[in-house]
């Protein structure tokens, strides 16, 4: 039987206050009780925390660190007021520290136990009183390219007003036909006539149509722009997509090219962007005002999260150092077991998986923690071109001949036929062994920290390698660059580094290749971010402890020298 107590604040609260007695008692029967002593944090700023907590009893403060640095109180949480709706719904990381001031004492409803609830009973997620802010994320697309902790902010389409200069053509096409129709009607018929007048209606369609397949997107981390165009109107055809991560914005501005973009009329602008990488323009957006001033509140609350997990990680490692809280002890690795030799059986399957590999590379592996491109098959077949065809063709063309002894080659020596035939085969296997293995050698590496162009001619002639610090990337971007390269899958990727860009041509799955460089760049400048906060909290540590040495003496040995006033 659930808690009377609990029931009555479970209804009172925005979220949950349209359930009925039943549908309460069942998220009653998921929910902890939670116990705070002063000074203990219930969650941390820049920190995941997926509950739900109902304040019974105490004083729990909320406090949130700017993206300059100070610590501030937001407000107090009142007895029977929640907090984490946003949590149960979306993997968002918390703006706010919680801490308790006096002994606090509290209902937890976690994540997981609401997601099992929610599976259970689908039904229950239509009469929630979500946030607005909360349904309009979970009403947002969702891409495949996002992150587990990405959320979507705003999709947007360029504004109406740019489509009405791509539809005149069509209009003035369908206002054509429609007057020609009008006067042979007769002649033609009802069908002629309404098949003529539906092409200029496709061509208008099909304007709409790639007008809705450009996007802008804004993410709690990016910005994206999709672009893609088509051939003949409707099939899919190229397709490029830019990031840009929002902490490498500088400026963002509006310029308003036309009276009618004003904010008393139409309402549009083109919104460009300054970045450590240039300047990139973002045209006719509606709304730009809303726009930016959204990119600048993530902006500022991305500054502000890291500062609050630089200032947790201090806290954290004074506590260790003072011995508040025991030091976590590192787990023992597990040692590896010696493993016994292949036998014959696997020997001989190595082999053919070895043989296999050669003439058949992957496209993609990996291999430890390196990730290694190859360019796609259809590089290959480009690169052969007519020649080694044509060649092949006439060898077979020879060896007919010689086996049919047509004039004139039967006037010809068997001997030297033989001979000729046989060399020209040796010649011709080396010319396709050498474009095959010019295309398997050219590999593009992905480390942790680093990614490696390697273009290598056969027989170690000659090796040119490009290499990028993944810190020093500025902007990842791929393009499609025809149907047939959407069809089989491969693209172009170009990586903008100071000084010159790198161009991954033939990859396959650009999308994809894209996606793990970005998420390869953004982990390793959190771990260089991670090493450097490291570093300046082991020296104010260490100050500290310096500090605290010469006031009180060493540990054991007791008060030192007191400081002269």
């Amino acid at each position: 039987m659930a808690d009377e107590e609990l029931l009555a604040v479970l209804a009172q609260q925005p979220l949950f206050h349209r359930l009925d007695p039943e549908e309460l008692a069942q998220i009653a029967a998921r929910v902890k009780r939670k116990t705070l002593a002063p000074g203990e944090e219930l969650f941390v700023e820049g920190e995941a925390f997926p509950a739900y907590f109902i304040l019974r009893s105490g004083r729990l403060a909320l406090l949130r660190i700017g993206a300059d640095g100070v610590e501030r109180l937001v407000r107090h949480l009142q007895p029977g007021e929640g907090i984490g709706a946003h949590s149960l719904f979306l993997n968002d990381l918390r703006d706010v520290t919680a801490m308790a001031i006096t002994p606090v004492e509290g209902w937890l409803l976690e994540k997981a136990e609401f997601d099992a609830l929610l599976a259970e009973h689908p039904d229950l997620i239509h009469r929630l009183e979500l946030p607005s802010d909360v349904e309009a994320r979970l009403r947002a697309p969702r891409f495949s390219w996002l992150d587990p902790d990405e959320q979507v902010l705003a999709a947007i389409h360029r504004h109406w007003i740019s489509l009405i200069p791509a539809l005149m053509p069509p209009l003035v096409l369908l206002l054509v036909f429609i007057v020609l129709t009008t006067f042979l009607m007769a002649e033609l018929g009802w069908w002629p006539a309404l098949f003529l007048n539906a092409i200029p209606l496709i061509l208008l369609g099909a304007q709409v149509w790639n007008w809705w397949d450009d996007q802008y997107i804004l993410t709690t981390r990016r910005i994206v722009h999709i672009e893609r165009e088509r051939w003949l109107y409707v099939l899919p055809g190229p397709e490029a997509r830019q990031d840009m991560p929002l902490d490498q914005i500088q400026e963002v501005q509006i310029l308003r090219r036309t009276p009618l973009a004003s904010p008393y009329l139409f309402d549009f602008g083109d919104i460009e962007v300054e970045a450590f990488s240039g300047r990139i323009a973002f045209s006719n957006l509606p709304q730009p005002d809303g726009i930016r001033r959204l990119i600048y509140e993530q902006i500022d609350r991305l500054r502000a999260l890291q500062q609050a997990r630089q200032r947790y990680r201090l806290q954290q490692e004074l506590r260790h150092r003072l011995g508040l809280v025991p030091v976590p002890s590192e787990a023992a690795s597990p040692s590896s077991a010696p493993t016994a030799p292949p036998g014959l059986v696997e020997r001989i399957w190595l082999i053919v998986r070895a043989a296999a590999r050669y003439f058949f590379p992957p496209l993609r592996e990996t291999v430890g923690d390196r990730i290694i491109y190859r360019k796609h098959w259809v590089a290959l077949f480009r690169s052969i071109g007519w020649g080694p065809p044509a060649a092949l063709g006439l060898w077979i063309l020879g060896w007919v001949l010689h086996a049919h002894h047509v004039w004139p080659i039967d006037r010809i020596d068997p001997g030297i036929r033989w001979g000729a035939l046989i060399l020209s085969g040796l010649l011709l296997g080396v010319w396709w062994w050498w474009r095959y293995e010019n295309w398997r050698n050219d590999e593009y590496i992905l480390t942790p920290s680093q990614l490696i162009l390697s273009h290598r001619l056969p027989m170690l002639m000659r090796e040119e390698t490009q290499t990028a610090n993944l810190a020093r990337i500025q902007s990842v971007e791929y393009t499609i660059p025809s149907i047939l390269a959407r069809l089989l899958n491969y693209g172009h990727v170009v990586v903008r580094v100071p000084g010159g860009d790198f161009h991954l041509l033939y990859v396959g799955g650009p999308r994809q290749v894209q996606q793990e460089i970005n998420r390869r760049m953004e982990a390793y400048r959190r771990r260089l971010q991670e090493e450097e906060a490291a570093r300046q909290r082991r020296h104010v540590v260490d100050t500290i402890a310096a500090y605290d040495r010469l006031r009180f003496g060493p540990p054991g040995v007791g008060e030192g020298p007191k400081a002269s006033p």
